[in-house]
């Protein structure tokens, strides 16, 4: 019996390490959205933008509700990038940043590409949301490629 059992303790540890029980990888939330760092992932972000007072032409109040909509994500989507750790030794993009300023203009242009999608709301305000992928071209792991020592 005593064979058997760890015959059986060998055939799952084996199958943990192939990955053959794997387990789904979550979403970390953040404020105000999510971060999946691998393969596939993403950073996301969400806001919602108000319309002007007083303005009574509807569409006008619409395009400046996506506007706000779109700076408030977009200055989200760069705290979370900063926020992110890079490397051994765990430090933040914000921290390799600071060694490597030609970086910023290439983060710079990450946030502006970043995935767009959004709705109008029926109090006429708007939401944004904001992806960047982490794999792929243009995507995070190469921004941190970039800002490795």
């Amino acid at each position: 019996m005593a064979f058997g059992l760890r015959q059986a303790a060998i055939l799952t540890g084996l199958a943990l390490a192939l990955g053959a029980f794997s387990v789904p990888v979550q979403a970390a939330p953040i404020p105000n959205g999510e971060v999946r760092l691998q393969e596939g992932g993403y950073v996301r972000v969400t806001a919602i933008g108000l319309p002007p007072l007083g303005v009574t032409e509807r569409s006008g109040a619409r395009e400046v509700a996506r506007q706000n909509a779109m700076a408030l994500a977009q200055r989200r989507l760069l705290a979370a990038v900063l926020d992110l750790p890079v490397g051994p030794g765990k430090p933040t993009v914000r921290d390799r940043l600071e060694a490597k300023p030609k970086a910023r203009e290439r983060l710079r242009d990450l946030i502006a590409r970043a995935r767009v999608t959004g709705q109008e709301l029926a109090d006429g305000s708007a939401e944004v949301t904001l992806e960047l992928p982490y794999s792929g071209p243009g995507g995070l792991a190469e921004f941190f490629a970039v800002l490795s020592p």
